[in-house]
């Protein structure tokens, strides 16, 4: 799948971190015009503050995308007004999910509803 080419995906920044399964993005819509939003990652769930984990989380979330060109492929927004989302990252080698990989590497709550998807 050429995710580059992908219904409502839209080449964005991340700005900022806030935890394992939320940033902080500048979203480029085209013809130099962007918006900044806070998107919660789709069906991940991590560690909240406090919580075991949270740091390796949200230290991860930080190591593949703070700083960096991203693809986001937003679905519709949360109760917070946070758009969910399927973020993709460029390791160099590959475009890859952090949605995947933060349920590959095992850095999402155990047992938590949100963590449930109907493609897994």
């Amino acid at each position: 799948m050429n995710i580059k080419n992908q219904l409502y995906t839209f080449k964005a920044t991340c700005t900022n971190v806030v935890d394992g399964d939320t940033i902080d993005i500048d979203i480029d819509l085209g013809f130099e015009t962007f918006a900044k939003r806070r998107v919660r990652l789709l069906n991940v769930d991590t560690p909240e503050r406090g919580q075991e984990n949270y740091s390796k989380a949200t230290n991860f979330t930080k190591q593949c995308v703070e700083n960096k060109k991203i693809y986001v492929q937003t679905y519709k927004d949360d109760a917070f007004g946070r758009y969910l989302a399927n973020v993709f990252y460029d390791t160099g080698n590959e475009i890859r999910s952090l949605n995947d990989d933060l349920h590959i590497n095992q850095l999402i709550k155990p047992n938590s509803k949100w963590n449930e998807s109907n493609e897994r």
